[in-house]
């Protein structure tokens, strides 16, 4: 018997089989496709599943999720069909296995607390960029969902305000989209990839140069936040470029830049780290969450 993971993405649905050495020993996965109907969206959700395989399963889901894990938040279009929702009800109730529910980027993050490069620490934040910035907050005890399970959602740090009084918010200066945004505010030939501009930058091309700089002294920016109010051990750094080790070390470099001003700087230990886990740690967050929670059932 295996414990299965569900990652709802808004592209791809991704499933995997981990056995109880957090080893996947199957993955597979399936387009997201848009249902007019929730019933029509879980049936596709649930179709040909190994049920007599699993021994539970743990979901890996956008949105605020409410402690009975309804979905309270929408997310991309096509999984927006599951707002208002209860996916755990849901999915019990087609394949009759005990399952729990997660947020995606505090999966991740659960997945680097426990096996990954936040394991050992007292508190740990996990920092997601993307399309926008998803983040997790746990201590010794785990994911710290807040008041209103709103924790985390970095994405939506206030930052500053825009020129017409509404506020400005992280991902709009931290994200991948900020960093296109940035460069082709400052380029004559605009690139479409985050990635693109990297490779520019690694290539020593001064507008791109200039954009990355500028970028991550707006993660930084991010850090510095973080850090003032609840003060990690450790800040896990996830998305696609925290693979790059020249990333995680200008970051590092530009938390030093003396132009920061650091108030608190001779006393700051927090470290800045990559997560160690990539696209496999929604996956196996959900799952160790739904272990940890059915042990305490």
């Amino acid at each position: 018997m295996f414990d299965l993971g569900i990652d709802i993405g808004g592209t791809f649905i991704k499933y995997a089989l981990v056995d109880e050495k957090n080893n996947i020993v199957e993955r597979w996965k399936k387009e997201t496709i848009l249902f007019l109907d929730a019933d029509s969206f879980y049936d596709y959700l649930c179709a040909d599943l190994p049920t007599e395989k699993i021994r539970m399963i743990g979901v890996s889901a956008p949105g605020v999720i409410a402690p009975d894990y309804t979905i309270l938040s929408k997310a991309a279009p096509n999984v927006q069909i599951m707002y208002q929702t209860n996916p755990a009800k849901e999915i019990e109730k087609r394949i009759s296995r005990p399952v729990h529910v997660l947020n995606d980027a505090k999966s991740a993050g659960f997945c680097e607390m426990q096996i990954g490069n936040g394991k050992g620490a007292a508190s740990s934040v996990y920092f997601v960029i993307g399309t926008g910035i998803g983040g997790c907050v746990c201590d010794e005890r785990g994911v710290i969902q807040g008041a209103d399970r709103i924790a985390g959602e970095f994405s939506n740090l206030a930052c500053g305000f825009h020129k017409d009084g509404s506020l400005m918010h992280l991902h709009e200066i931290a994200s991948m989209t900020a960093l296109i945004d940035i460069y082709n505010r400052l380029s004559d030939t605009p690139k479409q990839y985050g990635m693109e501009i990297t490779k520019l930058y690694l290539n020593k091309d001064p507008i791109a140069s200039k954009a990355v700089d500028q970028w991550c002294r707006n993660i930084c920016l991010g850090f510095e936040t973080i850090i003032t109010f609840f003060n990690p051990e450790v800040i896990c750094v996830g998305g696609g470029i925290s693979k790059e080790e020249w990333f995680i070390e200008k970051l590092r470099e530009t938390m030093k830049d003396d132009r920061l001003q650091r108030v608190f700087d001779d006393l700051v230990t927090t470290r800045i780290e990559p997560c160690r886990y990539d696209n496999d740690a929604n996956l196996l967050g959900a799952i160790l969450f739904a272990r940890k929670k059915g042990s305490e059932a």
